[in-house]
């Protein structure tokens, strides 16, 4: 029984990733505007969520997700970011800001993963559980 995160109740905190941005800032993919984010679970669920994009800076993203926003790094060529999720259960119900996520992606391809751990039991997983969904984001037409 695997969850994926709401990450559209989400409250990011933000900037808690460190890394260089150094020269490859000016040659990576930027992102501004509308994206649809899809996590999908290893079970193969999945959920969207709407983002808005925009720069904060060289090597910095400020993403608006649902209730959520915050920082998005660039860090190794990858664009990551931490946040704190709330959870949408099998059950229907929903656990406010019970995981951590820690959000990666590849900015040319627009994919990449959300390792998610829980901080308190929830949806039938006990404090501790850990999950890798797959992410995909496709610029809004």
């Amino acid at each position: 029984m695997a969850v994926v995160r709401g990450f559209a109740a989400t409250v990011v905190f933000a900037g808690l990733v460190a890394g260089a941005t150094g020269p490859a800032w000016a040659e990576t993919p930027t992102m501004s505007g509308g994206y649809t984010e899809t996590s999908t679970s290893p079970t193969g669920k999945t959920v969207s969520t709407d983002w808005t994009v925009s720069s904060c800076g060289e090597g910095c993203l400020w993403v608006k997700a649902g209730a959520g926003s915050g920082q998005a790094r660039l860090v190794d060529g990858l664009w990551v970011m931490d946040t704190m999720n709330s959870l949408s259960c099998p059950d229907g119900s929903n656990v406010m800001y019970a995981a951590q996520s820690h959000i990666s992606w590849d900015p040319t391809s627009l994919e990449g993963t959300s390792q998610i751990s829980y901080m308190v039991p929830a949806c039938g997983h006990p404090a501790g559980f850990q999950q890798t969904n797959q992410i995909k984001l496709k610029a809004a037409s």
